[in-house]
């Protein structure tokens, strides 16, 4: 008799399993991804290829929709609503989580990088993924994946940089971001935080007489009609994320929610080979209409001092950064 009650408590409970499995691949979700590039930018192809992916893998039942160009906001109002619960899924640039979390700024320190290889290597790290827990548990946004930018460079109105004392009290518009700021003071310059949306009227009005970021960020924002030179600094590498709200992720079932996770690092490899293509193409394209600029590079890396950037002072600050120029 017990033998043959326990035959049929196993089926009740493979069948409540069967049941819940059949449930959770049934249940439909539709998540609103914003971002701050335009349509024919590297972010909006990564962005669409991870929609496409994670459809592929949720049979349909995960739709991603993605909405370029601010549309749902600018970046910084983008990390609030991810917070929040308000938005669900964000591309984030890492500068923006100084902000909630300081000691992430290590990871967006002028010339950090080597190369992009170097880059890689940093951003699949356990540092990388110590500064990922450190997010999650102090602002409720989980990062599915860390994505490598192009190096950025420094685009002027009126004015040649030949070295960083040619920055010096240059309005030079930067992202909303505290590390930005902190970077461009220590090269002499007067930081500017714009909402990248407002940047080109910046330009054009004098509000600002420069602005860094990477050259297919310039191109495909127009820019190169309201400035003159390309400086060619590779002062920072500022790397991104696929972020998506922990309150979003939990009200999913683990099959949707590895999912998204698995569907984040395919799109990464996918990032960075896009990134170094449309790099290339994008200098090419501005060298046949703005002047080319090679600075002493020596000056920018003499001005920069990581220890007194106060976002990265801490204790734990100085640890990541010690462990982060242990990654060769």
């Amino acid at each position: 008799m017990k033998t043959f009650t326990s035959v049929i408590l196993s089926f009740a409970i493979m069948g409540l399993l069967s049941s819940n499995a059949s449930a959770a691949s049934n249940q439909k979700f539709t998540l609103k991804l914003s971002h701050q590039m335009a349509p024919d930018h590297t972010l909006n192809s990564v962005a669409q290829k991870f929609s496409d992916l994670v459809k592929a893998k949720t049979n349909g039942n995960v739709e991603v929709q993605v909405f370029p160009s601010a549309q749902l906001g600018g970046e910084k109002d983008n990390a609030a609503a991810l917070k929040t619960g308000m938005l669900d899924l964000g591309i984030i640039a890492v500068e923006q989580y100084p902000s909630f979390v300081p000691e992430s700024a290590v990871l967006v320190l002028p010339y950090l990088y080597k190369d992009y290889a170097h880059l890689d290597r940093v951003l699949s790290s356990d540092v990388a993924k110590d500064i990922s827990k450190m997010i999650l548990e102090k602002t409720n946004i989980r990062i599915l994946t860390f994505m490598p930018m192009a190096f950025r460079q420094m685009f002027t109105v009126d004015k040649e940089i030949k070295s960083a004392a040619d920055l010096k009290g240059l309005k030079m518009r930067v992202p909303e971001s505290p590390i930005y700021v902190a970077a461009f003071k220590q090269f002499g310059a007067a930081p500017t935080p714009i909402a990248w949306g407002e940047v080109y009227a910046a330009l054009q009005t004098g509000v600002v007489k420069g602005v860094e970021n990477t050259p297919e960020a310039v191109l495909t924002a127009s820019l190169q009609e309201v400035t003159k030179y390309l400086n060619v600094t590779n002062h920072l590498e500022g790397p991104t994320t696929i972020s998506i709200s922990e309150q979003v992720f939990q009200t999913m079932p683990k099959e949707y929610q590895n999912a998204l996770m698995s569907a984040a690092g395919e799109v990464e490899k996918y990032d960075l080979e896009l990134t170094v293509s449309r790099d290339k193409m994008a200098r090419d394209k501005l060298k046949t209409k703005l002047t080319v600029v090679e600075p002493d590079i020596a000056s920018f890396k003499k001005a920069i001092r990581y220890d007194q950037i106060a976002l990265v002072s801490s204790d734990k600050g100085k640890e990541l950064i010690k462990r982060l120029l242990d990654i060769k």
